[in-house]
């Protein structure tokens, strides 16, 4: 069927509306669709609502409201158009990918020596910033030199493509079930990977299980496999180094505590670890290594993240135990990572258990399940319990 069928446009309308509203009649008007909608819940919200989910999915549209009805006249041919938020946020994130991470580096070695000779014992947080303050030129200076000796393009390029890959997973399954969601927010930060990655926002319920567990596992697979080329590239041009070859600022990798995948690739791309010896990563083996972690964090079974999703979607209201036993494993291993207590305390607020979709009863398809599957078999092999200490 053509995509400008009538019928099949009108088809894909009706889901975005009648979660919200009652539709009384449905008609032609030219080239656009109208629609006489009564309300069935709270008015405000839920023409707010509609137009949200309307505008993300790229159609044009008005709304004519009376005192008891609603008429949306629509053009049922929506257009591709990316908000110009989601473009700016994107940008910034690019520079900060690119730049925050090879700052940082360069920060901890140029500070020590703005310390005067003869300086004991720990500084003052003031003292601190007074000295970084003083060496910002310098640090500036060495990190424009960096960049421009090649500094952060592989991270930059392999860490982008890893997130956008992950975002535009969950995008694509959305809209293939019809559910609206917004075109991803890349979240700039001033860390070690320049980023807090990025964030789709759903405007549409979830109708089913399988929706949901296809949605959900779509970006951890997508970016897992982009994460899986870069991790392995990176791995196979990375060295073991005795521990006094690494300078101060440098991330020291071993296999204590690392994942399943890690500990199995690392000694055959990189070769074993002697006595006294760590991992060197390149810029791409460590951005792979993040997004495997970033990856395995999504998937941990808990309320709002995919892992949540997919277990809901998989075991209905029993997700909420694996969920509990993910946020008692958390509180554990924050005694030897204190990250993890930071997603604890996330599960808390957000909650654990996740609600349940409009049409519960309806079982997975195979390919659902199949997804959902493969989804936890990467989280098994991807999860880094000690990722940091």
């Amino acid at each position: 069927m053509e995509k400008n069928d009538p019928d099949q446009q009108t088809r894909v309308l009706i889901p975005l509306v009648n979660d919200l509203f009652q539709i009384d009649a449905t008609y032609r008007r030219g080239q656009r669709l109208v629609m006489s909608l009564s309300f069935r819940y709270e008015r405000e919200k839920s023409g707010r609502l509609l137009k949200d989910r309307l505008r993300l999915a790229g159609y044009d549209f008005t709304l004519n409201e009376s005192e008891e009805t609603l008429t949306l006249d629509i053009d049922p041919s929506p257009r591709f158009r990316i908000p110009r938020i989601n473009i700016i946020l994107f940008v910034i994130t690019l520079f900060t990918v690119y730049f925050v991470p090879v700052f940082l580096k360069i920060m901890p070695g140029t500070l020590m020596e703005a310390v005067p000779p003869g300086v004991e014992g720990p500084l003052t947080f003031f003292e601190e910033l007074s000295y970084l303050f003083g060496a910002l030129p310098q640090i500036l200076s060495r990190t424009l030199d960096a960049l421009a000796a090649g500094a952060g393009i592989e991270f930059t390029l392999a860490m982008i493509s890893i997130l956008f890959v992950h975002e535009m997973g969950h995008f694509v399954a959305s809209r293939r079930r019809g559910i609206i969601t917004s075109w991803p927010y890349f979240i700039p930060a001033p860390n070690i990977i320049g980023t807090f990655g990025a964030i789709i926002k759903s405007k549409s319920p979830f109708w089913n299980r399988r929706d949901l567990i296809e949605v959900g596992a779509a970006g951890p697979i997508a970016g897992w496999l982009v994460a899986s080329f870069w991790l392995i590239y990176g791995l196979s041009q990375s060295t073991a180094l005795p521990v006094d070859a690494f300078r101060y600022s440098d991330i020291v990798f071993s296999l204590d505590g690392e994942s399943i995948i890690v500990r199995l690739i690392a000694p055959v791309l990189a070769g074993p670890l002697g006595e006294g010896y760590f991992y060197n990563f390149t810029e791409a083996a460590f951005a792979g290594w993040v997004g495997m972690l970033i990856t395995a964090i999504n998937m941990l079974p808990i309320g709002q993240l995919d892992g949540g999703h997919v277990i809901y979607g998989l075991l209905r209201r029993k997700q909420k135990y694996f969920g509990w036993a993910a946020m008692l494993g958390l509180l554990i291993l924050g005694y030897q990572s204190p990250m993890w207590w930071f997603f604890a305390a996330f599960g808390f607020i957000f909650g654990v258990a996740h609600p349940p979709t409009l049409e519960d009863h309806h079982p997975p398809s195979r390919t659902a399940l199949i997804m959902g599957v493969t989804a936890l078999i990467i989280l098994l092999v991807s999860f880094t319990p000690i990722p940091f200490r």
